[in-house]
């Protein structure tokens, strides 16, 4: 890679980070008139998302859809294997995807601990994004070159955090498990101490 190349990429991934602010700060003033909860449009704005539908209608069944705790970090649009217009939402808990002509507070939610990988791939006019989910696959096509490589990074980021949270998870299982085996008298402190160091590879 010559010099000339790396300077093109680096110019290029600055105006497109320059676009997407712009475009989100434009974006802001339509959130504002939303008629949904302040802290959902709230949301929308800390994310800098501007490249979804922008009609209370339309959000309305992601703001159903969203549990406790949960905020979005980014969203956007594309178009899935049926050739159907959806929102894709990533949460700090899941990815959501709605259809665009969906009035009701289904659609389809992927927890990210389920999510193997994110592959970004680069068009003419759009990007493209395909996911591993468990032993499936999920393409989503005609994404926005400049909020693509966003949305995937976030999604990205933060199915690592639940995949970490997880394996948390099944750590204290297992060592649980070990306690109540040491109580039992059937396995040593020892014993004990050596499968707890495995577990958490100490």
């Amino acid at each position: 890679m010559g010099l000339f190349d790396l300077f093109s990429k680096k110019q290029k991934k600055a105006n497109q980070t320059f676009l997407a602010q712009q475009r989100s700060q434009q974006a802001i003033a339509k959130i504002k008139k939303l008629d949904l909860p302040a802290d959902f449009k709230q949301q929308l704005i800390d994310a800098e998302v501007y490249e979804i539908w922008l009609s209370s209608k339309e959000l309305r069944p992601l703001v159903n859809l969203m549990q406790d705790g949960e905020k979005i970090e980014y969203a956007t649009v594309g178009i899935n294997e049926k050739n159907a217009t959806v929102l894709l939402a990533c949460t700090n808990q899941r990815l959501i995807i709605l259809s665009k002509k969906m009035t009701g507070e289904s659609g389809k939610t992927i927890p990210l601990a389920q999510i193997k990988s994110v592959v970004l791939k680069h068009q003419l006019m759009y990007d493209e994004l395909t996911l591993i989910v468990g032993n499936d696959t999920l393409d989503i096509n005609s994404i926005d070159k400049t909020t693509a490589p966003i949305f995937a990074e976030n999604l990205k980021k933060w199915s690592k955090i639940a995949q970490g949270n997880s394996n948390l998870d099944e750590q204290v299982e297992q060592i649980k498990k070990l306690k109540e085996l040491l109580d039992q008298g059937i396995l040593t402190e020892a014993e004990f101490k050596a499968k707890k160091k495995k577990i958490l590879d100490i």
